[in-house]
């Protein structure tokens, strides 16, 4: 629900980073179990004495060992806890420490068949999940090592009698021993497995992080409104371009329920999941903040109460990129009709100027058949030139402009054009007004605008004929409007001026005004008529895109 830009996903290092902590929790958790035993040992020699097995054959060394085991599996806690030394070192240590002094309380408590060796197979299994393949194997013979010198104690120190149970407890020892290496193999094998997994897992875990950060990327940089919510109306998700559509401007808001927010929105939501996928239907909507809205639902779960995706389309933008694919086609419509027509009407100019040549001054009537053959083959040349400049339309380069500047330059070239005084025209409320549309069809729009506005005005007798008048509206878009104080327009006609062909001037292509409604739609701004204040002259006025909305318009 962030509108900025999302962090990077988990690198490797910290994948690494949460492995190794892992491994010192194991660490942790078995020199629990491993201070467990030792305080047991240290209390039952302390509080209770004899308690066959433990210490049976030797209560003191039994007692000392439990005490020696007992601090040195304290120390390990606090150097577990912060670290020190490496984790590599103070596994090889306490694997030591527990084979060394499993084996002794083993040995206190009447040997293997105290039932105490069972202790050193969880050891061993320990040691090979922690270290790697040659100290596990290194361990799992030090304690085969042990134990056989456990067994053989009696012997080698010259008790009596001590060759004969040496020998006849020897294929139990065997057994103990190759348990001690199975242990290890399996355990290391096990381990093994799990690391190559956990590996794997943390490099989906990257890959799942990254394609989320992506995701999340993609969904922001929407020009469509993203919105995920629940079943309730409850916001799990907005992007940037929702949050523009809604209106919602701080994080309070996107905790609000969709109801809040927009109640048209919630009302379709809910008719939505009300209704069966046949009767399901869009409604355009107006949010709170002047945007026109066009809403898609999407379910992403079977059931009723998964969460459910809404796609927002402006229709402003759509009607953008509909104008665009219109522009296209006719565009390439109006070239082949222009191409087509152009070839005879050359020929046919040409052949007027051949009969006018041929025609006598005495033949007043040829004369003048002649002359409107003339008039009427340059009327269709216009035509065809106005015609043919649609075929241009489709393609937009927008920019933003300094209105106030732009206007100033514009209206300097036109007066040296049209040969009429700068004094005809005026400038009122333009200072800052910042527009995004094509430079060069905007000097067509106003050259049209002021062409038609000077043919139905009187002519320049020091009162200013054309005013540009700046504006902006609720949404902050910058307006102008071109007012002018001449016949203006009959209100009967007022709907057709914009359509192609349509004129009231016997010499006009009625092709202007509609030329110049396209480019405007075409830039994301619209171009209306208005009669001027008090019923004199015509107001055409011109909405256009904000200068941040470049970015939007170049991408349609």
């Amino acid at each position: 629900m962030e509108s900025a830009l999302p962090q990077p996903g988990l690198s490797r290092a910290e994948g690494q980073a949460a492995v190794q902590a892992q491994n010192w929790k194991l660490l942790e958790y078995f020199n629990l179990y491993r201070l467990a035993i030792a305080l047991g040992a240290a209390g039952i020699a302390i509080f209770i004495g004899k308690f066959s097995p433990f210490g049976e054959a030797h209560p003191g060394l039994f007692l000392s060992t439990g005490v020696v085991y007992a601090i040195i599996s304290l120390t390990a806690a606090f150097a577990i806890h912060w670290h020190k030394p490496d984790f590599e070192s103070q596994a090889t240590l306490l694997s030591f420490a527990d084979v060394s002094l499993l084996t002794i309380l083993m040995h206190a408590s009447g040997g293997l068949p105290s039932g105490l060796g069972l202790m050193l197979i969880v050891a061993i299994a320990s040691t090979s999940l922690m270290l790697g393949r040659r100290l596990t194997v290194f361990y799992a013979s030090l304690a085969v090592i042990a134990v056989l010198l456990e067994h053989s104690w009696a012997w080698l120190t010259g008790a009596s009698g001590a060759e004969g149970d040496m020998l006849q407890n020897f294929p139990q020892v065997g057994l103990f021993g190759i348990g001690l290496y199975a242990t290890a193999f399996f355990g290391y094998l096990l381990a093994t497995r799990l690391r190559a997994t956990e590996e794997l897992a943390q490099r989906r875990g990257v890959d799942v992080a990254n394609l989320t950060q992506l995701n999340e990327l993609v969904i922001q940089r929407m020009q469509s409104g993203v919105v995920i919510s629940d079943a309730q109306g409850n916001l799990r998700l907005i992007n940037v371009a929702a949050q523009k559509f809604l209106g919602i401007h701080n994080e309070e808001e996107k905790k609000k329920p969709l109801n809040e927010i927009s109640p048209d929105l919630a009302i379709q939501l809910f008719q939505w999941l009300g209704s069966s996928s046949v009767n399901r239907t869009r409604k355009l909507f107006t949010s709170r903040v002047g945007y026109t809205l066009l809403p898609r639902f999407v379910s992403l779960g079977a059931n009723q109460d998964s969460v459910k995706l809404i796609f927002l389309e402006d229709m402003a933008i759509l009607k953008q990129q509909a104008q665009q694919l219109k522009m296209a086609a006719l565009a390439r419509l109006t070239a082949s009709i222009a191409h087509e027509i152009r070839n005879p009407l050359g020929a046919i100019t040409n052949a007027a100027q051949l009969l006018g040549e041929t025609v006598t001054t005495e033949n007043a009537e040829e004369k003048r058949l002649v002359k409107i053959i003339e008039e009427q083959s340059k009327r269709m040349n216009v035509i065809v030139q106005n015609v043919t400049q649609l075929s241009r339309r489709d393609r937009i380069n927008p920019a933003k402009l300094e209105l106030e500047a732009w206007l100033e330059d514009f209206l300097k070239q036109y007066c040296d054009t049209v040969s009429i005084p700068r004094a005809a025209f005026v400038t009122s409320d333009i200072q800052g007004l910042q527009l995004c549309i094509d430079p060069d069809q905007l000097y067509q729009v106003i050259t049209n605008l002021c062409q038609n506005a000077l043919r139905h005005s009187p002519p320049f007798t020091g009162t200013p004929l054309i005013k540009f008048q700046g504006s902006r509206d609720a949404d902050e878009r910058p307006i102008l409007d071109v007012i002018d104080w001449g016949s203006g327009v009959n209100p009967e006609i007022a709907d057709s001026i914009f359509d192609p062909f349509f004129t009231t001037s016997p010499k006009g292509t009625g092709l202007g005004l509609y030329i110049a409604r396209e480019l405007c739609e075409g830039n994301g701004a619209s171009l209306d008529y208005h009669a001027g204040d008090g019923g004199v002259g015509s107001r055409f006025h011109i909405t256009f895109m904000r200068a941040e909305d470049c970015a939007e318009l170049g991408t349609l």
